[in-house]
């Protein structure tokens, strides 16, 4: 049994799942898109932060709560070219602290308002026989538009275009359920810890820009399943992509994770990269301006292959 399997999370079912849902419902994009008109499209997306809300609600860093489930969303979003333009949550409680959930929703408005999308309220639930004593769950829930003619598909994608990487902040909110139990195993240092309760980068802002200048094709947002499983679904069928692993910038904490998970380690984690872009080779220049906040480098490039190559 995988170590990510041991700690409660069973991958092969969830893409069991996901195939499903793609093969029969058509469910394959990291965002929905539905016609609203003749020129804009409707786009929605719906996330949550997974058990790394346990220690973030424990230790009341509301602020990186709110952060994590607004990035997960709009770092979905923005992979179809979308505007975000409004938000609800979801919050589960064991036992309501008003207190505690006004801080958390007062946060959520705060980093929306950051994006330029309307916070439009949501709702709260005390469920005390299915939220354990002490913890909360989120879940928000984001809308966009995108005009047909500017929405990003993965078909416009061609072979020698470039993979760029955007650097991720540590883990994000991904395999979180495997970091707690080595954690709790003393795998773990105090200090490692706390390095991966470090706020999910939100890429909206600076992947916006590129989408408007026309700058990228096809977006993936690097979350659960890692590099591999996000990134195929902004490449077409008939291509591929070769990435070299050696030109991600290194971070400790990944360097101690694939110490202890070998080969799983690209299955559960980002390895460092929390989002990629496909571009032309010519635009390489003005998206690595526009992007530098995130240490943006060259992860691969696409080629006529059946599957990803890694070097």
């Amino acid at each position: 049994m995988k170590l990510y399997e041991q700690s409660g999370v069973n991958l092969a079912e969830a893409q069991k799942l996901n195939d499903r849902l793609s093969k029969n419902l058509g469910i394959k994009s990291f965002a929905g898109i539905v016609d609203l008109s003749e020129e804009f499209s409707l786009v929605t997306c719906c996330d949550g932060i997974g058990s790394k809300i346990i220690p973030l609600y424990e230790k009341k860093l509301f602020k990186i709560i709110s952060a994590d489930v607004v990035a997960a969303n709009l770092n979905d979003l923005v992979c179809t070219g979308a505007k975000a333009v409004g938000f609800v949550d979801y919050i589960a409680a064991n036992k309501l602290d008003s207190n505690e959930v006004f801080s958390i929703v007062e946060a959520i408005k705060k980093e929306l308002d950051n994006c330029g999308c309307k916070f439009l309220g949501g709702e709260t639930s005390e469920i005390n026989e299915l939220i354990t004593k002490g913890n909360i769950d989120i879940s928000g829930f984001a809308v966009g538009v995108v005009k047909k003619e500017e929405k990003l598909d993965k078909n416009n994608v061609k072979e020698n275009d470039v993979v760029v990487g955007l650097c991720s902040s540590g883990i994000h909110a991904n395999g979180f359920s495997l970091v707690r139990k080595l954690y709790a195993q003393k795998k773990l240092t105090d200090k490692e810890f706390e390095t991966c309760l470090a706020p999910t980068c939100n890429y909206y802002n600076c992947v916006s820009k590129l989408v408007e200048k026309k700058l990228v094709k096809s977006c993936a947002n690097i979350t659960g399943g890692g590099i591999f499983s996000n990134l195929i679904r902004a490449i077409p069928d008939n291509l591929s992509a070769e990435l070299d692993f050696e030109k991600i910038p290194p971070q400790s904490i990944f360097q101690k994770l694939k110490s202890i998970c070998g080969d799983e380690f690209f299955e559960v984690f980002n390895a460092g990269v929390g989002f990629c872009m496909i571009a032309d080779e010519k635009n390489l220049e003005q998206i690595f301006e526009i992007s530098k906040e995130f240490n943006p480098f060259i992860l691969g490039k696409i080629i006529i292959k059946n599957k990803i190559i890694t070097q």
